[in-house]
């Protein structure tokens, strides 16, 4: 992945080289927005990124990220029975040694294990810590076929949105081998469901190999109904890993024998969906892709307020 992107770099630098004419943009300057990154799913408590937009050719500063991350917020998640208050948790607030499990749980890594940890602050139930020790009792979680209303008020504005947990789809798996004799270790896992006979259904995927992270595949996650409503479809999945890893071509995609493979099966709403289609068809590491509007349900800012209905299947592929 680094030496196509080198190599994309490479072509874009000599096709400015040869060309003399300077194009002033005179680009507008950005109107600041807070951009929501937010979710709730069956089962497990919402949490709420808050951050700080800037410009698309203005760079973000790595050696500071913790300056984008908005502080000091009131947000309030409600469905029509139950309210709950979040809370604001920032990395820098826990003890040292836990510190960087921390930023990776909120989906951050780091590979020089020594850098300092930026001050990444997440807004959830004030009871999370007892939720992940395994104490769930009056933990405000998500519920399926539920709607939530997402309230926050910061910095003199209000931002809220309204977002969906759908019912969950029953899932199979199973195990396609490889037809390559040459590459008979590695095997596709398929997945067995059943489309509901209404339109306008949606859904995203994540896998689990062994003691890894759920990752979503590279190529897209999430998927509509148009082309399989109301039938009974078995697909491949793709094996997902995280972004910044390098594209191994032998083995992308694939599982191994001997893994034991979690697929997890999201339902979700239609603004959801249009938020992470258009996440995904933004034109990747291109230097020729066209930048995308990334569609938003949030009203006063941007970003997602979104609900999953969620459903895990585990399959131990043979040896």
């Amino acid at each position: 992945m680094k030496s196509l992107r080198l190599y994309g770099l490479l072509v874009c630098l000599a096709l400015f080289a040869s060309c003399n004419k300077v194009i002033d943009l005179d680009l507008p300057p950005v109107e600041e927005a807070i951009v929501v990154e937010g979710f709730i799913e069956n089962g497990v408590p919402p949490y709420v990124l808050l951050t700080r937009n800037s410009s698309f050719f203005g760079g973000v500063d790595l050696n500071d990220l913790g300056k984008y991350f908005v502080n000091g917020a009131y947000i309030r998640v409600a469905n029509a029975t139950d309210t709950i208050q979040l809370i604001e948790i920032c990395v820098q607030d826990l003890p040292a040694d836990v510190q960087a499990q921390a930023a990776a749980a909120f989906g951050f890594s780091f590979e020089d294990s020594t850098a300092e940890i930026p001050n990444i602050c997440i807004y959830t139930v004030p009871n999370i810590i007892s939720y992940y020790l395994g104490d769930t009792a009056g933990v405000y979680v998500g519920k399926l076929n539920t709607y939530y209303d997402l309230l926050i008020e910061v910095d003199g504005k209000t931002l809220t949105a309204t977002t969906y947990i759908p019912g969950t789809l029953d899932i199979s798996l199973g195990i396609r081998p490889n037809d390559n004799p040459t590459r008979d270790s590695l095997v596709s896992v398929l997945v067995t469901y059943s489309d509901p006979d209404t339109t306008g259904n949606f859904l995203r995927y994540s896998t689990k190999r062994n003691s890894e992270s759920f990752y979503y595949p590279l190529s897209a996650s999430a998927y509509d109904d148009n082309l399989v409503n109301g039938q009974t479809v078995t697909l491949p999945v793709e094996r997902g890993q995280p972004e910044e890893d390098d594209i191994e071509r032998e083995t992308y995609g694939y599982f191994w024998r001997g893994d034991t493979v979690q697929v997890k099966f999201s339902s979700l709403s239609k603004s959801h969906y249009d938020f992470w289609r258009t996440i995904e068809n933004d034109g990747g590491d291109s230097p020729f892709s066209t930048p995308t509007k990334i569609k938003t349900n949030i009203n006063g800012g941007l970003g997602i307020w979104g609900g999953y209905g969620s459903n895990t299947v585990e399959i131990i592929v043979p040896e």
